[in-house]
């Protein structure tokens, strides 16, 4: 005979949960070497796992900025003293927006991240500025020393307006109120302040550098150096081509109305095939079971269900792990003898590639296999896409009766609702 016990551990509110769970499980694996034999025990379910899949894809996205970022600067500049001092304000003003975190109460997570990798773009564009001020004037034959002066005299102004213009447009949205504002919150200010670093730098230390670093270019007879002269003449058409085409729409403004209206409309049809909502529902590796009894009904009928509960899951593809546990409401946090909860541990990411295989269509499957059990009302819902806004993904709604009418009347009609929502696709 096998017995299996069950336990749950939950995240405390300011923790870390990449923390939590790395503590959890160096505490059961310490305990487990004093398991008397013929225990062992096993991580069915870790909520962290997607939180950690999400910051390795943000981290590889991040890489990939920077190495795009590397091939743009240098397939421009087509010098590598040059294209060094902008990469150079790439990490003083990452650092520098990390070293702001603290102060403003904000951590390392999905948000900042992706904030940091938007703003990857956005922080060379200052250093490249200057770099080819700078350039320029070491062109018309000045010392590095003096072209260097001789830039900034010109481009400060323009860097400046550039940093508090981008600044304008991000540091207002972390005064949204409400869910919007705390989610956007760490994004725009993220943003915000490494765009500012960036100017500071480009006033500072790329100044500092393009007179130590740059010279007078020499004639480039490598192959790099052709390669970059031919790129140099293609860019060169392209732009009289793109100048050209310009003043023609000047002449014929019916027809960039026309080409306006187009992308218009193809915003729109791609719009909507994009999911929809305050957050889209998220794949996250897992998925919640709630079940429901008559008031009043027994443990043991509870379990019973539980027996046809797991029978259906072990005939489903696509699941990894399952517990249930009768007599607990996972959604409601009540103990009942007539309530139960279970948790679907799905398999990983990459062994579910085909549609099937994805959390909607095993939902939808399990759905409508669970409604066949007529003891109780049993169904398998998706965690919420932000941990901590609900039990569920999705959306809640409350119907009210302002007429007065009885309890039998507000049944039916809550009854002729649901039939309506359950025949929309998106339901």
């Amino acid at each position: 005979m096998t017995c299996r016990s069950f336990f749950a551990a939950f995240q405390s509110p300011g923790s870390n949960a990449l923390e939590v769970v790395q503590n959890i499980r160096s505490t059961m694996e310490d305990l487990a070497k004093r398991f008397p034999p013929g225990i062992e025990y096993r991580v069915s379910l870790d909520t962290t796992v997607p939180v950690k899949a999400g910051i390795k894809e943000i981290v590889v996205t991040l890489l990939e900025a920077i190495a795009l970022v590397v091939l743009v600067v240098f397939v421009f500049l087509q010098s590598w003293r040059a294209t060094l001092i902008p990469l150079l304000t790439v990490p003083v003003s990452l650092v520098g927006a990390f070293a702001v975190f603290p102060l403003l109460g904000f951590s390392v997570n999905t948000l900042s991240l992706f904030g940091l990798v938007l703003a990857i773009g956005l922080v060379v564009d200052d250093a490249i500025v200057v770099v080819e001020a700078v350039e320029h004037h070491i062109e018309a034959g000045m010392s590095p020393r003096d072209a260097t002066f001789k830039a900034m005299s010109e481009v400060q102004g323009p860097v400046i307006a550039i940093a508090l213009i981008l600044a304008a447009v991000f540091i207002p949205v972390a005064f949204m109120s409400g869910i919007t504002g705390r989610l956007y919150q760490q994004f725009a200010l993220t943003i915000a302040i490494s765009v500012l670093i960036s100017a500071f730098n480009a006033l500072t230390l790329s100044p500092a550098l393009s007179a130590l670093l740059l010279k007078p270019r020499p004639e480039r007879r490598s192959f790099l150096g052709r390669l970059g002269d031919r790129f140099n003449r293609a860019f060169g058409r392209a732009t009289d081509g793109y100048i050209s085409v310009n003043r023609f729409l000047l002449r014929k403004l019916a027809l960039p109305l026309v080409l306006l209206a187009g992308v218009t409309g193809l915003s729109y049809l791609f719009g909507i095939k994009l999911p929809t909502g305050f957050v889209p529902d998220e794949d996250n590796g897992y998925a919640v079971i709630g079940v429901q009894l008559p008031d009043g009904a027994s443990l043991q009928r509870t379990k019973a269900v539980y027996e046809k509960i797991n029978d259906i899951i072990s005939k489903t593809p696509g699941i990894r792990t399952y517990n249930g546990v009768a007599g607990f409401s996972f959604f409601t946090r009540t103990a009942a003898s007539y309530t139960g909860t279970g948790f679907i541990g799905l398999k990983p990411w990459e062994e579910r590639k085909s549609d099937d295989q994805q959390v909607g269509a095993i939902l939808q499957r399990l759905n409508r296999a669970f409604a066949g059990i007529p003891e109780g009302r049993v169904f398998a819902v998706a965690p919420p896409a932000i941990p901590g806004i609900s039990s569920a993904g999705g959306f809640s709604m409350m119907l009210q009766d302002k007429s007065g009418g009885s309890y039998e009347f507000l049944a039916k009609n809550v009854g002729a609702f649901m039939a309506a929502a359950s025949k929309r696709p998106a339901t």
